[in-house]
C-alpha cells in the first residue's frame, strides 16, 4: 500500500464507528471469561490493523519531527531503515536474479516481520502517543482500508452479539419467532431489488469505464508498437546520415514510450482498482442475498413445524370425533328404545286411565240406580203399609 492512499481516521470518525466494548454492547449481561477473551482478540486486531494503515505516517512523523517516546522512535527508525533495505534488495534481485540476493531478501523479510511485531508490542504498552499523533494529525483513510476497518467493526459487534445471546434464547427465538405467512416482506424485497438495481448499474457502468480503459489501453499498445517501429526503421536508415537528428529524435520518442508506459501503468491501476470495487460490492450483495435466504428457510422451517404440529393436533381432534360419533350411535339408540317403552307404558297407562274411568261411571250408575231402586221400594213398602193402618181402623168404628 501506497503512503498517499494510507492515513487515519480522524478523532470524530473513529469515535462514531470505534467497536463498542463488550460492557457497552452487553449492558446489564456479562460476558463469559472464553467470550470475554474472544471479543478482546477482535479488538486487539482491529486497533492493531489501524496502527498498521497509519504505519507510513508514523515514520513520516519520525522522519520529520522526532518522537517524544525514544525506544518508540529508535523502533520506528530501525522500521524504516529495514523497509529501505527491502525495497533495494527486491531492486537488485530483478536486476541480478541471484541467489545471494534472493537469500539477503529472505533474511531482510524476517526482521521487517519482527519488526512490525516490536511495533505492535510497544503501540499497545504506549496507547496515549498513539492517541496524541491522531489528534494532532488530519489525515484521511483509503477507501479500501476504511471499508476493511468497518467491516472488522461489524464483525466484532456482531460476534459480541453472538457471545451474549445464550443457546436457550438462540433456541426461543428460532422457535417462537414469527411465522405468519412464508412471503418474503415487501421491504425485504424492495432492499434486494434496490440492491441488485444499484449493483446492475455499477456493473454496467464499472463495464463501460473497463471497456473504454481496455480500448485505451490497445491505442497505447498499438502506439507504442508503431514507435517501436519506427524507432527501429530510424536507427536503421540514419545511422550513418543524421546521427544528431537520431539523438534528438530517439530522447524524444524515449520520453513518448515513457509517458506511455505511465499512462498505461495508471490505467492498469485504476482498471485493477474499479474490479476490485465492484468485486466488493457484488461479494457484499451475495452476502446479503445468502442472509435473507437463510432468514427466509428458518421462517419456512419454523412455518412447517407450526403447520405439522397442528396437522396432528387437528388429526386428534378428527380421531376423538369418531369415537364422540360411535358412542353417540349406540347411545340414540338406546336413547330411541327408552323412548319406545316410555311410549309403549303412556298408551298403557292412558287406556288404563279410560278403564278406570268406564268402570267408575259404571260403578256410579249401577249405585244411582240401586239408590233408586231402593227409594223407589221403600216408598212403595211405605204406602202399602199406611193403607192397611187406615183399613183397620175403620173396621173397629
Amino acid at each position: 500500500m501506497s503512503e498517499g492512499t494510507i492515513g487515519l481516521v480522524t478523532t470524530e470518525t473513529r469515535s462514531e464507528d470505534a467497536p463498542k466494548s463488550c460492557d457497552e454492547l452487553s449492558g446489564r449481561k456479562l460476558l463469559s471469561p472464553e467470550a470475554g477473551c474472544i471479543a478482546k482478540i477482535l479488538e486487539n486486531c482491529i486497533s492493531e490493523v489501524e496502527f498498521v494503515l497509519t504505519l507510513p505516517a508514523f515514520l513520516k512523523l519520525n522522519s520529520l519531527t522526532c518522537v517524544a517516546d525514544t525506544e518508540l522512535s529508535r523502533a520506528l527508525q530501525e522500521h524504516q531503515t529495514l523497509a529501505e533495505r527491502l525495497e533495494t534488495l527486491e531492486g537488485l534481485r530483478q536486476e541480478s536474479g541471484g541467489e545471494q540476493e534472493k537469500g539477503s531478501k529472505e533474511r531482510a523479510q524476517q526482521d521487517f516481520k519482527k519488526s512490525v511485531k516490536n511495533l505492535l508490542r510497544l503501540v499497545r504498552a504506549r496507547p496515549d502517543v498513539i492517541s496524541d499523533f491522531r489528534l494532532e494529525q488530519d489525515m484521511e483513510v483509503g477507501e479500501s482500508e476504511s471499508i476493511l476497518i468497518n467491516e472488522l467493526k461489524k464483525f466484532h459487534s456482531h460476534m459480541v452479539e453472538k457471545l451474549l445471546t445464550s443457546v436457550s434464547e438462540e433456541l426461543k427465538q428460532t422457535l417462537y419467532k414469527p411465522t405468519s405467512s412464508p412471503v418474503i416482506p415487501s421491504h425485504t424485497m424492495d432492499l434486494m431489488n434496490s440492491t441488485e438495481e444499484k449493483l446492475s448499474a455499477a456493473i454496467t457502468e464499472k463495464d463501460a469505464e473497463i471497456s473504454q480503459q481496455n480500448i485505451e489501453i490497445e491505442n497505447l499498445q498499438s502506439c507504442l508498437e508503431e514507435k517501436n517501429k519506427e524507432e527501429a526503421a530510424l536507427s536503421i536508415s540514419g545511422d550513418k546520415q543524421h546521427p544528431n537528428a537520431k539523438t534528438m529524435k530517439m530522447i524524444r520518442l524515449e520520453q513518448e514510450i515513457d509517458q506511455l508506459k505511465t499512462q498505461l501503468k495508471s490505467l492498469k491501476l485504476e482498471h485493477r482498482q474499479a474490479e476490485g470495487v465492484i468485486l466488493e460490492k457484488n461479494e457484499e450483495l451475495e452476502k446479503d442475498i445468502e442472509s435473507l435466504l437463510q432468514n427466509f428457510d428458518a421462517d419456512m422451517g419454523a412455518l412447517q413445524t407450526h403447520l405439522d404440529f397442528n396437522e396432528k393436533e387437528h388429526e386428534k381432534e378428527l380421531e376423538e370425533l369418531r369415537k364422540q360419533e360411535q358412542s353417540f350411535s349406540v347411545l340414540e339408540v338406546e336413547f330411541n328404545q327408552i323412548q319406545e317403552k316410555h311410549r309403549l307404558e303412556e298408551e298403557k297407562r292412558k287406556q288404563e286411565m279410560k278403564d278406570l274411568v268406564l268402570k267408575t261411571k259404571a260403578a256410579i250408575y249401577a249405585q244411582a240406580w240401586w239408590r233408586g231402586y231402593s227409594t223407589r221400594k221403600a216408598l212403595k213398602n211405605k204406602g202399602k203399609s199406611k193403607k192397611a193402618k187406615k183399613g183397620k181402623g175403620k173396621k173397629i168404628k
